[in-house]
């Protein structure tokens, strides 16, 4: 692994950052404090205790228990595990933090993000990063805020945006933070709106894209109230700014995605793509919906990746899932031919590392990689090929559960956890093959990758 810092390595240890440094409050819960209490491992081979200048190492892996309400986590070098964490509730949803150091539990009934510090990072010094392993724990940070639901993240920040509720009389925000705010005990940068809504918000460097919802605009749902527009926002002094709402009405906006040039957001009649000009002015197009979309659908989750020129988009009706490439430059949407076996819905859709592939697993217990090929000037998504995951009978799946995944930003691996069998696989994307496996003894219910990220080459 290189640890050469690159200018734009460096450049993304943000102006977000160095904004919310400024302001002291903070929230606190759970158990222990990270930045006192943390107990080194044993080092992981060729890490030293404390840092190291040049080591490799395939991460960790956060495990989720409900049957005990409580965390795993693994080392994925030996497959071992490292410590097991009691949590104060079961999230309803896992993610990794913008660094990937931490793993973000979403309790959104309880209005509360919580976080465990996974123990494997690095920080700048001079021309390299310095690495770091500690055992993982419940870090003492969270945010509060009223139904915490969707989660972005891009170059290192995560937006985490807050629907409100109208019955209690809450309205929605979005709170902005990277991995140096979570370790800090630090403040988010923040957009309080004026009324409740689902929405969503995209963090792009100083700017933020995120929805609005007209006050005129009435919904029959107390909690899902969908915006239709999008709004530019700039940070100033830790809080952001409106300076722009897009000219382009997005219907029932739901679902958004972004790569280094657009931002794209799903609509009901279509995709809204924004394109960031020249200084900080963005504009909008819409593309509609395709005759092959089936009727009643409408693209409502999208996936980018900074090495990827296209999106993806999912839509779905009658219980047939269909998958779409979204292309801003072409202006074009077209549909992908993901050849599922027989009854297959996704569970769970991702990119992989470098964008090479699209990787589907779906509730059949087949992983399915989707491929871009290279006609000319444009790229085209199709069939690649297909992996069984578990031999087991899917009919036994334990009731409220299901297969999950999370995807390596070091290489091209997944890892498929199997709440029938009961253990994590491993598997290979360059040979499309599992080569190994974690073995627990519950069922797992949500898998997060953790650890330090390649920088893509593109």
């Amino acid at each position: 692994m290189k640890h050469a810092v690159t200018k734009k390595q460096l450049l993304a240890l943000k102006p977000l950052a160095f904004f919310i440094a400024l302001s002291t409050s903070l929230t606190l819960i759970g158990c222990g404090d990270a930045k006192t209490t943390i107990v080194e491992k044993e080092p992981i081979p060729g890490v030293d205790n404390g840092h190291n200048h040049g080591a490799e190492t395939a991460g960790r892996l956060f495990v989720l228990n409900t049957a005990s309400i409580e965390a795993q986590v693994f080392d994925l070098d030996d497959k071992n595990l490292i410590n097991t964490i009691p949590l104060d509730a079961l999230p309803s949803a896992v993610y990794a933090s913008g660094g990937y150091r931490f793993a973000a539990l979403i309790e959104r009934n309880a209005d509360t993000v919580g976080f465990v510090d996974g123990g494997l990072w690095q920080e700048p010094h001079d021309d390299h990063f310095d690495q770091y392993t500690a055992t993982p724990v419940l870090s003492n940070f969270s945010l509060n805020g009223s139904r915490p639901t969707h989660y972005d993240m891009f170059e290192g920040n995560v937006a985490v945006f807050f629907d409100g509720n109208a019955g209690a009389g809450s309205n929605a925000a979005v709170q902005v933070f990277d991995d140096q705010v979570i370790a800090d005990a630090g403040t988010p940068a923040m957009v309080n709106f004026s009324v409740p809504m689902h929405g969503v918000a995209k963090p792009r460097g100083e700017h933020l894209l995120a929805t609005v919802r007209r006050d005129d605009v009435e919904s029959t749902s107390t909690n899902k109230i969908l915006p239709d527009l999008v709004g530019v926002y700039h940070l100033h002094d830790g809080e952001y700014a409106l300076e722009q709402t897009l000219d382009v009405v997005c219907p029932n906006l739901h679902g958004a995605a972004q790569n280094e040039t657009h931002v794209v957001f799903g609509c009901s009649d279509g995709v809204l793509v924004a394109t960031q000009g020249s200084g900080d002015a963005y504009s909008a197009q819409k593309l509609l919906n395709p005759d092959t979309m089936l009727d009643g659908a409408r693209i409502g989750s999208l996936w980018g990746h900074e090495a990827s020129g296209q999106f993806i988009g999912s839509a779905s009706a009658g219980g047939v899932s269909q998958f779409f490439a979204v292309d801003p430059t072409r202006g074009d949407i077209t549909l992908i031919d993901w050849q599922p076996v027989v009854n297959a819905k996704p569970v769970a859709r991702e990119f992989a590392y470098e964008a090479e592939q699209f990787v589907i697993l779906d509730d059949q217990g087949y992983l399915t990689l989707i491929e871009p090929h290279q006609d000319g000037d444009h790229t085209h998504w199709a069939y690649g090929a297909r992996l069984a995951i578990t031999d087991a009978d899917v009919s036994a799946m334990p009731e409220g559960m299901k297969f999950s995944m999370t995807l390596a930003q070091n290489g091209h691996t997944v890892y498929v956890a199997d709440p029938i069998s009961q253990h994590i696989v491993v598997v290979d994307l360059d040979i499309l093959a599992i080569t190994s496996e974690i073995e627990l003894d519950y069922a797992p219910a949500m898998i997060t990758w953790l650890g330090i990220a390649e920088s893509h080459d593109h």
